[in-house]
């Protein structure tokens, strides 16, 4: 059981239940309060059934009295029978207990109760118009003492409704307790998600408690986090806007001194060339790569064909690999549509291929597929024969800069720069980027992107 919200609930739920049936069992174990009650509640009626008992038995006699007791019994179900002082019944039989019962109450001048299963027996002294004494017994059904009395049927509901609303009241306290907690957790995912600007509601910060601070000192977190990533875009921005001046002068100056060069100087030129080159493509994917950190959604949303797409990305890596002695292998099952930015898929799927054709051993096959299935979302799989990645460091290769060995990188021309547009550019169309070690070595990287059909792709305009 892993959601608090459950764990709570069925807490607060339990501990309800349980208190009730303590409840009931305090009640139950306890005799003295049933008779107390008995009394309180039959002690009234039965000194009025008495005295009318005794006043009719000494004016009508036998007759008119055992019509009132049949009256009492058919009206109210209490059987009852008028004995004399000396405990001889006038009118009925009576067991010894009920004797015994009613001697007591003639010798203590007060009600008597006898508590059995399934009734009640009083005995109630009174006096009739003549002076005499009387003893009145009846036996009462205990239909109304205790919670476990009553039919079944009755019983049974009466838990149930219980059970029911004390469930109601922990669902209601349980969800005060951890709503704020999950509007936490849905906010942190869209953060991580990329989302910066997410934040908790603002009125459970207003919360008097623990978790309202908790709520303030999140949003005031993610409000800094926010501002600190922008820092770092804006500042890659501008460093990257700002070193192209310079590139496309040392371009210009780089043409001025091929037309005065010597021989001895085109082994250094050509060297500048390749340099500024690089520069001037690593400051593009720097640019690129602040677009793709800033945005939320795709600068555009044109149908694209994935495996035109894909196909097009393979037949230039056929050609790049062979200059590095290496093949290309692509299987397509299927084509679907994907409504984005063709430019952002193009390099999300290139440089992921790029990679695998940079560290891939010699003389083997990347092997390209993609896979398109009805209504799910198209993968692409990229598996390359190298080295592969340590697993403690395959959640971090998306991210901007990181190498994981530095040397290799340089050596290689990474740039740490290529994989973190691919998760961004992913991330801007709905899909997912994520590597894996192949069982049998090298690294395999799917990229994972929501499709559409092909009536909703006709509906888009380009």
């Amino acid at each position: 059981m892993r959601s608090l919200f459950l764990k709570i609930f069925l807490a607060f739920w339990l501990t309800a239940v349980l208190v009730e049936l303590a409840l009931v069992l305090a009640w139950s174990l306890a005799p003295e309060q049933v008779v107390q009650r008995w009394r309180s509640l039959t002690g009234d009626a039965l000194a009025i059934y008495a005295t009318d008992a005794a006043q009719i038995a000494e004016t009508g006699g036998p007759r008119p009295l055992s019509a009132y007791l049949d009256r009492l019994n058919s009206s109210y179900r209490i059987h009852a029978v008028l004995l004399d002082s000396g405990g001889k019944p006038i009118v009925g039989n009576v067991s010894i207990e009920e004797r015994k019962l009613a001697l007591s109450a003639e010798a203590s001048g007060s009600p008597e109760l006898l508590i059995k299963s399934r009734q009640a027996v009083g005995a109630q002294r009174a006096t009739g118009p003549s002076g005499k004494q009387y003893i009145l017994v009846a036996e009462l059904p205990r239909r109304s003492i205790g919670p476990f009395s009553g039919p079944f049927s009755r019983q049974a509901r009466n838990w149930a409704i219980a059970i029911l609303i004390s469930g109601l009241i922990c669902y209601l306290l349980t969800r005060y307790l951890t709503g704020p907690v999950l509007m936490l957790r849905s906010a942190a995912r869209n953060i991580a998600a990329g989302d910066l600007g997410a934040r908790a509601p603002a009125n459970l910060g207003r919360r008097h408690d623990e978790l309202g601070e908790l709520v303030r000192d999140f949003n005031e977190m993610a409000t800094r986090i926010e501002e600190l990533v922008r820092s770092q875009q804006q500042l890659i921005r501008d460093i990257s806007h700002e070193l192209r001046s310079p590139l496309a002068r040392l371009t210009m100056a780089l043409g001025l001194a091929r037309d005065r060069q010597g021989d001895e100087a085109a082994a250094a030129l050509d060297r500048i060339e390749r340099e500024a080159e690089r520069l001037n493509e690593m400051i593009g994917r720097l640019l690129v790569l602040a677009r793709i950190q800033a945005a939320t959604t795709p600068p555009e949303k044109t149908p694209v064909s994935l495996a035109s797409l894909v196909g097009d990305v393979a037949e230039d890596a056929e050609f790049e690999a062979k200059g590095r002695g290496c093949n290309v292998a692509y299987q397509v099952n299927g084509d679907c549509t994907i409504l984005g930015s063709h430019d952002l898929l193009r390099s999300a799927v290139e440089n992921v291929v790029r990679n695998a054709l940079r560290y891939t051993a010699p003389n083997s096959t990347v092997e390209i597929s993609m896979n398109c299935s009805n209504g799910g979302p198209a993968e692409i799989r990229v598996r390359d024969h190298g080295p592969g990645i340590p697993e403690t460091e395959l959640s971090k290769i998306f991210r901007p800069f990181y190498r994981v060995a530095s040397a290799r990188d340089r050596q290689s021309g990474g740039t740490g720069i290529g994989l973190a547009i691919t998760e961004g550019a992913m991330r801007l169309h709905g899909g997912s980027a994520r590597a894996r070690n192949a069982n049998d070595g090298g690294l395999e990287v799917t990229l994972s992107v929501p499709t559409v059909d092909g009536n909703a792709a006709a509906r888009t305009p380009a």
